[in-house]
C-alpha cells in the first residue's frame, strides 16, 4: 500500500473538523471547513508560492483565525510547506499524492547529460536534477552512484528547496544582490540564478535552479549528501551555480 494521505488518524480529525467544539468556527461545519480547505490549496496553487496567510484570507474573505488554523493544520501535514525567509507559504509534497502519478520525464539530452557527468565527478554526494516546469517537482536524473536514500529528512530536503527555488527564482531579477537568511536556511538571489541551502539533522541539500530566457526556473540541481560530505559548501555552491547556467539553454 501506499502511504495513506493523512500522517495520522487526527490529523483528518482536525481537518473535518471532528474535534470537539472549541471558539474556532474551523472546528465544526465539517462541508464547509473541507471546502475552505481546499480553496486555500487553490490559492496558494495560483500564486505560485510566496503568499502569506494574511494574502489567503483577503483573497478568500475568509476572517484571520479561520485562515490561520486551516493554513497551520496544512503544513502539520505537508500540504503546504512554510518558506523558509517568512515569505509565505508554498505547495507541500503531499498535495502530489492527491494526483495521478505524471509520467516519467523525458531523459535529459546527451549535452545535458554531459554537463551532469562533469558535475558528479567533482562533488562528493548525490547530485540530482529535478524538473520544476510540471505539476510539481519531479526527479528527471537520479544521480547513479548516489540514488536517493529512503529517509523522510532526504525527501523532506528535496521537496523544500525545491519550492524554495520555485518561489524565488521568478524574483532573482529584481532581487539581484540580496540575501535572505534564516537559522538553517540561505536563499541567496543573483541576477541570473537562484540558489538554496538548507540542513535538516545529518543531511545538508545545496541547490541552484535552472532557468529559461525569461527567468522562470525549469529544473533544480540539487547536491544532497551527509553534511560532513560537504566541508566546502561554498565551493559546492560555486559548481552548482556553474553547472545550472550550462544547462539553462539545453533544457528550457
Amino acid at each position: 500500500m501506499g502511504r495513506p494521505i493523512f500522517a495520522r488518524p487526527d490529523a483528518a480529525a482536525r481537518l473535518l473538523g471532528a474535534t470537539p467544539p472549541a471558539e474556532d468556527e474551523v472546528r465544526g461545519r465539517q462541508p464547509r471547513v473541507v471546502r475552505h480547505a481546499l480553496q486555500v490549496l487553490e490559492c496558494v496553487a495560483a500564486s505560485g508560492g510566496g503568499i502569506t496567510a494574511q494574502e489567503v484570507s483577503a483573497a478568500l474573505g475568509l476572517s484571520r483565525a479561520t485562515t490561520y488554523r486551516l493554513v497551520q493544520v496544512l503544513v502539520e501535514d505537508e500540504y503546504l510547506v512554510r518558506l523558509p525567509d517568512l515569505r509565505g507559504f508554498a505547495l507541500g509534497s503531499r498535495v502530489a499524492a492527491l494526483a495521478s502519478a505524471p509520467p516519467p520525464p523525458a531523459r535529459p539530452p546527451r549535452a545535458a547529460r554531459e554537463v551532469l557527468a562533469r558535475l558528479r565527478a567533482g562533488l562528493r554526494g548525490g547530485v540530482h536534477l529535478v524538473r520544476l516546469d510540471g505539476q510539481g517537482p519531479v526527479v528527471g536524473d537520479e544521480d547513479p552512484d548516489f540514488p536517493l536514500a529512503a529517509d523522510a529528512d532526504v525527501r523532506g530536503l528535496l521537496d523544500g528547496v525545491c519550492a524554495d527555488l520555485a518561489a524565488a527564482a521568478g524574483d532573482a531579477a529584481r532581487s539581484a544582490g540580496d540575501v535572505a537568511r534564516t537559522a538553517d536556511t540561505a536563499v541567496a538571489r543573483t541576477a541570473g540564478t537562484t540558489d538554496v541551502a538548507r540542513t535538516v539533522g545529518a543531511w545538508t541539500a545545496l541547490a541552484a535552479a535552472v532557468v529559461d530566457e525569461d527567468g522562470a526556473p525549469v529544473a533544480a540541481l540539487v547536491a544532497l549528501a551527509p553534511a560532513d560530505r560537504l566541508p566546502d559548501p561554498d565551493a559546492a555552491a560555486e559548481r552548482l551555480r556553474a553547472a545550472a547556467d550550462d544547462l539553462g539553454p539545453l533544457l528550457a
